[in-house]
């Protein structure tokens, strides 16, 4: 029943400036009173805590547990909430620490405090006895607002999927494989976070890089450079270098990080699979989806057979048309396209039929410009204020720290950290954190929400200013759209505010990447680093242009990654993790995996999105029907922009997704929009207005 928050997605960037209020908005703000958490800790006090907190909250449950009398959601459910919350908001520094703290021992004494709690809540998720109450609790007729039967829901089946209702020796055995489970997890992450590949490429090789990017790589004394294999490099790379043998060895190197996963991963697949059997589901993919919004995992694969079939006719188009590209590049007529072509290829493409250059366009988007206006157009839409924390006391020194005020009242919401650039030992992907989702407190007091992302984006080469790429925009965009829902939650309970069903979790985020694409929106967040200028109109007009080329190729990749991981968890015990990888991508996209690449090894969501990928997608269809109420009612218009913040992020978990999207359209959700943009995408043979 313990809650593991986790939003795994994209990245973001430095904030630096307060975001003034406009005029018209300037209410005064009320006095913040973040909550306080002291990040700053020594291994010792992260285990004395850790150990002195989960002895308080098995007290306080031995406590409720004695309760005499009939069981009611105020002696029972709501205690046991409260306890938990409690636990929760007193070990936040001791359970995040593990992700990003600069010094070995304290992320490794943050890794035993998270597998401490993880192992105590998988017994305690299993307790018959508090089964046994919370059934009570439902019997009684006792949770009577909305939040309250929500909340009972949420325990009773957490109850169920935690082992609560099995024979004791079945108990027994799936709390010794939830807690072997918990250990794998901390392995994979573990290894992941301090892969260390690297790649020399020559001086010629490295010609074709961005300067930027090749100013920041390590200049070696015999002439080369050496660039680190990771997520912050593998776009500016694959994009960008002209020699085939060099993407090609950064392709495979890359595709092969965190060698040792493989084990991990099929040892992890098999605890599942026996996890899943115990409580008499048929696999592991059948158990996590029992709660989601897809139900089966025979649903799931429907969906991504259907879509998989509509758009590979297309997606081979796709790649024809890099392949002339190659052609021309390379003089062989009957060149083919490989997987580390895809990126370069692509870029060319868009760079040549479309005219719009990468890296002219991150010209256009400098940092803190970027995400100052980007604040701002939130500022507008949901009608939120940021103020910069100084000196925020957080656990490195580049760390950035934001109060968030509400604008109209100018009543304080919460507080956002921002970590953006990559350590040795550091998470890394980008994820944003609901640390501590906004709660009511026993004497009815509300405790401010707080939030941090982690990003890994490549530090900018001395004296040169920071500038994204359009798809860092988006992305940024994205992830703010997090941190946002993770802030504006307003349930009275963390478990119910601190998020949505995992496969709706993306939606809100994916529905307000379409802004980016808007030139008026394009317009107020560019600004060229150097004269100030707004992206042109005729640039502008290019991106959009280009928005949907090979969109159909790049989808059957992520129905790729979606198939291959529901089929991870549900084939059995013994998995071939290579070999199901290479038939779902010879079967489902046009390019067959390459071999001697582990690519799982590194595919950091098949822990904590295990059979969950597929949600993406899933959730994509309700973003695209979602965004039509601000291409309706107009993008920045604040009416539209309060009703989705007042439906769908403010309630979060309080409803299901689909009451929620109903409220907020005014109809139920529909397919059309998110079959539109294949509808949309250019063919690779025509010219852009073809």
């Amino acid at each position: 029943m313990h809650r593991v928050a986790l939003f795994l997605c994209a990245l973001l960037t430095a904030l630096t400036v307060p975001l003034p209020m406009e005029a018209a908005d300037a209410v005064p703000l009320q006095p913040a009173h973040p909550t306080q958490i002291d990040w700053n800790l020594t291994p010792q006090q992260i285990t004395s805590t850790c150990t002195a907190q989960i002895a308080a909250f098995d007290a306080a449950v031995k406590r409720i547990m004695a309760t005499q009398g009939p069981r009611t959601f105020q002696n029972t459910l709501l205690p046991l909430e409260n306890a938990e919350s409690d636990l929760n908001d007193r070990l936040v520094a001791e359970g995040f620490l593990f992700n990003m703290a600069i010094d070995k021992p304290v992320r490794d004494a943050s890794d035993r405090c998270n597998i401490a709690q993880s192992d105590y809540f998988a017994a305690f998720g299993a307790r018959p006895d508090v089964y046994r109450a919370l059934m009570e609790v439902q019997r009684s007729g006792t949770a009577r607002t909305d939040a309250d039967k929500k909340l009972l829901e949420y325990y009773l089946v957490s109850a169920r999927q935690s082992g609560a209702g099995l024979s004791a020796a079945k108990r027994q055995s799936f709390v010794a494989l939830s807690n072997k489970l918990t250990a794998l997890g901390s392995k994979w992450e573990e290894t992941l976070n301090n892969d260390a590949t690297t790649l020399n490429v020559t001086a010629e090789q490295a010609q074709s890089l961005p300067p930027g990017f090749v100013k920041a790589m390590t200049h070696n004394a015999d002439g080369t450079y050496t660039v680190k294999v990771d997520e912050s490099t593998v776009t500016p790379f694959l994009q960008n270098e002209h020699d085939a043998a060099a993407r090609k060895a950064y392709y495979v190197a890359y595709n092969n990080r965190a060698l040792p996963n493989v084990a991990v991963l099929e040892n992890a697949i098999r605890v599942r699979y026996q996890l899943a059997r115990l409580l008499g589901y048929d696999s592991w993919a059948a158990y996590k989806l029992a709660d989601r919004m897809a139900k089966t995992p025979e649903r799931v694969l429907s969906f991504e057979r259907s879509l998989d079939a509509k758009l590979m006719p297309q997606a081979k188009r796709d790649l024809a048309g890099l392949a002339q590209l190659k052609a021309q590049d390379t003089g062989n007529a009957n060149a083919t396209i490989d997987p580390w072509d895809v990126t370069y290829y692509n870029n060319q493409l868009i760079k040549t039929k479309y005219s719009v250059d990468n890296e002219e366009v991150r010209q256009y988007f400098p940092v803190n410009v970027v995400v100052d206006r980007i604040m701002n157009l939130y500022h507008n839409i949901l009608g939120v204020t940021f103020v910069k924390v100084p000196n925020p006391k957080a656990w490195a020194p580049d760390v950035i720290s934001y109060n968030v005020f509400d604008t109209k009242s100018g009543k304080f919401i919460g507080t956002t950290y921002f970590d953006l650039y990559p350590r040795p030992g550091k998470f890394s992907h980008f994820a944003n954190w609901p640390l501590l989702p906004a709660r009511k407190l026993p004497d009815g007091m509300y405790r401010p929400p707080v939030t941090a992302i982690l990003g890994n984006w490549p530090r900018p080469a001395p004296g040169s200013p920071a500038l994204l790429s359009h798809e860092d925009v988006i992305t940024f965009f994205h992830e703010f759209g997090h941190n946002l829902a993770a802030l504006l939650g307003t349930a009275p309970y963390e478990t119910l505010s601190g998020g949505f069903r995992q496969d709706f979790v993306e939606a809100p985020s994916q529905m307000l990447e379409n802004f980016m694409w808007q030139p008026s929106i394009l317009k107020q967040v560019s600004s060229n680093v150097t004269t100030g200028a707004p992206l042109p109109d005729d640039l502008i007009a290019k991106m959009v242009a280009a928005r949907y080329v090979d969109e159909a190729y790049f989808t059957t990749g992520q129905i790729k990654l979606g198939m291959v991981d529901m089929t991870y968890h549900s084939s059995g015990p013994k998995v071939d993790t290579t070999a199901v990888w290479a038939q779902i991508s010879s079967q489902y996209t046009p390019l067959a995996m390459v071999p001697g690449t582990h690519p799982q090894a590194s595919f950091g969501h098949l822990f904590g999105y295990d059979a969950g990928y597929y949600s993406y997608l899933w959730a994509l269809v309700y973003a695209q029907d979602m965004f039509t109420a601000f291409e309706d009612g107009g993008l920045e218009n604040p009416a539209v922009g309060l009703r989705y913040r007042r439906t769908i992020l403010e309630p979060a978990r309080t409803y299901e997704p689909d009451t929620e999207v109903r409220e907020f359209l005014g109809r139920p959700m529909n397919t059309d929009a998110f079959y539109k943009q294949f509808e949309t995408a250019p063919d690779p043979k025509a010219t852009p207005n073809g």
